[in-house]
């Protein structure tokens, strides 16, 4: 008897994956609408339709909730196929920012990082996302090296930054529209230059 409680107690206390995505969505409409400071748990459960222990379970603090409410939209947005093509995959990560960047929740998203950006707990709940990904876009120029796309040194960190950058400023502070033609544009612009080739460059 006393094993099967110990037992029990060591399963998780948080049942079924949709239950899971339900309260980080909840998550993440909270967040966008009221803020991190402004964010309660009691709020987050009661848009799940689960109870707060629920919650207060799996996500013992609000950091440790708003940290994987985030961590599961950049999973999807830079979860990468390989293509084959360097350019291919940048297209593919930047339209999944663009429709997600045209969404209201992410716009609300994008503004809490404005407003409360120097707030430690959200500081360190960037840096930790921040060391969640840099793999990928390390992963995404290495296989493009390995196919002969781009010279060996290219900064995978400081290119995504760019793109991420660029897509920002048009998203939120211009709030341009971001279709194709643009996504494509600015990849090129990234991965080419703005310099002449030929003969021109060289004597440069």
């Amino acid at each position: 008897m006393v094993q099967a409680k110990r037992k029990a107690k060591s399963e998780p206390l948080v049942r079924g994956e949709a239950v899971v995505r339900g309260v980080l969505a909840a998550t993440l409409r909270e967040v966008a609408r009221a803020g991190y400071h402004g964010l309660r748990i009691e709020d987050v459960a009661a848009l799940a339709g689960v109870n707060k222990t629920t919650v207060y379970r799996r996500w013992p603090t609000k950091q440790e909730l708003v940290r994987d409410a985030l961590l599961s939209i950049a999973s999807d947005t830079f979860a990468v196929a390989d293509s084959g093509s360097l350019r291919e995959d940048l297209l593919a990560i930047a339209r999944r920012i663009a429709a997600r960047g045209a969404q209201a929740e992410y716009q609300g998203l994008f503004r809490l990082f404005v407003v409360e950006g120097d707030d430690p707990e959200l500081a360190a709940i960037v840096r930790s996302l921040r060391a969640n990904f840099e793999a990928v876009p390390r992963a995404v120029l290495e296989a493009a090296e390995r196919r002969g796309e781009i010279a060996p040194g290219v900064d995978a960190n400081l290119l995504f930054d760019v793109l991420g950058a660029a897509l920002n400023r048009r998203l939120f502070f211009d709030r341009a529209p971001v279709d194709d033609a643009w996504l494509q544009r600015l990849v090129d612009l990234l991965l080419h230059g703005a310099l002449a080739r030929g003969p021109a460059r060289a004597a440069g």
